[in-house]
């Protein structure tokens, strides 16, 4: 059975109309992250966490700042609890702190 460019396009469209439809539009799913046990302490971390390296050294630059508490807001929103930071990160300990302090 052949398949026409006609079929495709109805469906692509039919699709694209039922995603507007209430019930039918994806939604973001809130749920836990995966945790994982500290053996030594049993204490629950998630098994991702928000990496600083790099992209928090931005010095005292204020829209790069600003993207840095956008980030770490983002995260907070989706469960995320556990920040890696290192004093060889450069500015990336004073971002996250500047972060904190601004999300409260």
């Amino acid at each position: 059975m052949p398949i026409h460019r006609r079929a495709i396009l109805k469906g692509g469209f039919a699709a694209i109309a039922a995603a507007g439809l209430p019930g039918f539009a994806p939604r973001a799913e809130t749920r836990r992250p995966e945790m994982r046990v500290i053996p030594s302490s049993g204490a629950s971390i998630p098994v991702v966490g928000l990496g600083t390296w790099i992209t928090f050294n931005v010095g005292v630059d204020p829209v790069l700042l600003d993207e840095s508490v956008a980030v770490m807001a983002a995260f907070f929103e989706a469960g995320g609890t556990v920040i890696d930071s290192s004093p060889m990160y450069g500015s990336s300990q004073d971002t996250v702190g500047h972060g904190l302090a601004k999300l409260g």
